[in-house]
């Protein structure tokens, strides 16, 4: 310990003007000096290196989070619209009333199945039981299943969607401290 304080009062005592000045008029150069920048000189070589695997890493981290919370929004979204055109369309169709407005919900509720499904990942059983619910509500609504059989399905949907949404909100918060490597 002794010796590393002795180091680093020499250290100090190099870098200072009125050393380096009186090194200058007597002309020579001291090894004690020349050794001194050196070690200066590889400490903040290794702190820059350092510090740019740091940022490297923290913008890898950044960018993976930031889109995965842009992914669960989207999937959120996508999900509740889901939910609300199959509701109002069971509304239509129950009450006799298949006109444009009928087939415009048919065919936004295709295109949110659709997209849904694409959001989620083919090989994960959590992400097929979300895909299987919204396909089964598909089925329910073109066969014509009562309301509350297509409300249950939806129901089923929506818990199964949040479940799964907070389990990714979990992985999110650990990436963001790093104790997740993505």
């Amino acid at each position: 310990m002794k010796k590393f304080l002795a180091f680093g009062l020499s250290v100090f005592m190099i870098s200072t003007p009125a050393f380096a000045a009186d090194q200058a008029q007597q002309g020579g150069r001291d090894p004690i000096a020349i050794i001194g920048i050196a070690a200066t000189f590889l400490v903040s070589v290794a702190a820059l290196i350092h510090s740019l695997q740091n940022d490297r890493r923290s913008s890898f981290v950044n960018t993976v989070t930031s889109s995965r919370l842009r992914w669960i929004d989207s999937l959120r979204d996508k999900v509740a619209e889901f939910i609300a055109t199959t509701t109002r369309l069971v509304s239509r169709r129950d009450s006799g009333l298949h006109d444009n407005k009928t087939e415009e919900l048919l065919l936004q509720r295709d295109t949110l199945g659709h997209q849904i499904a694409l959001h989620l990942n083919p090989e994960d059983l959590q992400d097929q039981k979300i895909k299987t619910l919204a396909e089964s509500v598909c089925q329910l609504t073109d066969s014509g299943g009562t309301a509350s059989a297509i409300s249950g399905t939806l129901d089923q949907l929506r818990d199964a969607t949040a479940i799964y949404l907070k389990k990714e909100w979990n992985r999110v918060k650990q990436e963001s401290v790093g104790s997740v490597r993505p």
